[in-house]
């Protein structure tokens, strides 16, 4: 026990594979956690977590006092991109996944733990547990982590892939809440470099053969970030999308029992038709609203377009809509029926698409924030 290593290393990184237990435990466990998708959020942090503890075990000699624990190494790594790729997919709202690529995805896991046994029971034979390859030096497990670097690379591109032909939709879907992917890409981002370090490290150990677990304490650090990082963000964005489908669902009622009352002069036909479009069918709570995207459905020029709101309103295209916006807000702050709902839900349900154009626009029209104005109608 005395040859055991223990540093400010490997504390950091088994303080980090605990903190992923505790919020997989949660998130798998707890009721108002679970969606259909924050279950594959929690198999990340768990898998992740395991991976890490298995390598802790490695680095701290641990698995040298109980041998057993390289018995039962399990490449838990091969399941982190896998469950990314469908909690990706399911936070998105695409379509259900095809089984065949659910297969391959899942499948790598199994060949490569079953390479492992296969292994272990060629050595176990020849009665040496020493014989078992290191993690850290040229061996088997070296070159099977280099394919399971190339086939984590490939599903980030393929989920990278896939969040950008999200982004490209521009379609609005009353029925549908679309959700936000820019943190998405910056996990992504971050995965590139924890994999750019694992990568170095085993380019070193292929050169050198050192057989020292300190060249990847770099990449270990760096899944202990990506574990907060998922369980602390991850968890957020999927319950704010979550609200905002049941907000979403509860307005849809009352959006199309509204009806469009025109206070209009008589000489403004053409603006009473561009108000039937966007007020009556409610088109500005599509964040993605242009005035080409108008003008094509309308069959006018978007010049004409300009000219009958800058008449009728004094504002252009922009103020306009989002005035349109600010009031479909304003109700939902000044009604005690929307307490559950956070602010930033409640803009972005009122056609914004992000947290601060909606602050920066109702800034501007109100002379208040959102909270100040929840605030003021609420306390007159």
């Amino acid at each position: 026990m005395n040859d055991l290593n223990f540093n400010i290393y490997n504390i950091t990184i088994i303080s980090g594979v605990i903190q992923g237990f505790i919020f997989s435990l949660i998130v798998l466990t707890q009721k108002k956690y679970i969606t259909n998708n924050t279950i594959y959020l929690g198999l990340v942090v768990l898998f992740l977590s395991l991976s890490n503890l298995q390598y802790w075990f490695l680095d701290t000699q641990l698995a040298n006092v109980y041998s057993f624990i390289k018995l039962i190494y399990i490449p838990w790594h091969w399941l982190v991109l896998p469950m990314f790729y469908l909690y990706v997919h399911k936070f998105i709202g695409r379509k259900k996944l095809n089984y065949k690529i659910k297969l391959i995805l899942i499948l790598p896991f199994f060949i490569v733990l079953l390479i492992h046994i296969t292994y272990i029971l060629l050595t176990h034979s020849s009665d040496s547990i020493n014989k078992i390859a290191s993690h850290f030096q040229r061996g088997i497990y070296v070159y099977i982590e280099f394919l399971s670097f190339i086939f984590n690379i490939l599903i980030m591109v393929f989920v990278y892939r896939m969040i950008l032909k999200h982004e490209r939709d521009k379609s609005y879907d009353i029925t549908w809440v679309k959700s936000e992917t820019n943190w998405l890409k910056k996990l992504i981002y971050t995965g590139v470099i924890v994999c750019f370090c694992w990568f170095c490290a085993l380019i070193i150990v292929v050169i050198y053969n050192l057989n020292k677990s300190y060249i990847f304490y770099p990449m270990w650090i760096g899944i202990s970030v990506l574990v907060y990082w998922i369980g602390y963000v991850g968890i957020n964005k999927s319950k704010d999308l979550k609200k905002r489908i049941e907000l979403r669902k509860k307005r849809i009622s009352i959006l199309k029992k509204s009806k469009l009352v025109p206070n209009l002069q008589e000489n403004s036909k053409g603006f009473y038709k561009l108000e039937i479009y966007i007020k009556g069918e409610k088109k500005y709570l599509n964040p993605n609203l242009t005035l080409k995207a108008i003008s094509k459905e309308l069959s006018l020029s978007e010049g004409y377009l300009s000219q009958l709101i800058n008449k009728n309103t004094d504002s252009n295209f922009n103020d306009y809509i989002n005035l349109l916006r600010i009031g479909e807000s304003k109700e939902m702050l000044a009604n005690p029926d929307y307490n559950n709902y956070t602010i930033v839900a409640i803009g972005l349900e009122s056609g914004f698409n992000s947290k601060s154009s909606f602050y920066s626009a109702f800034k501007k029209h109100t002379g208040k924030t959102p909270m100040e104005y929840k605030k003021d109608v609420r306390n007159p």
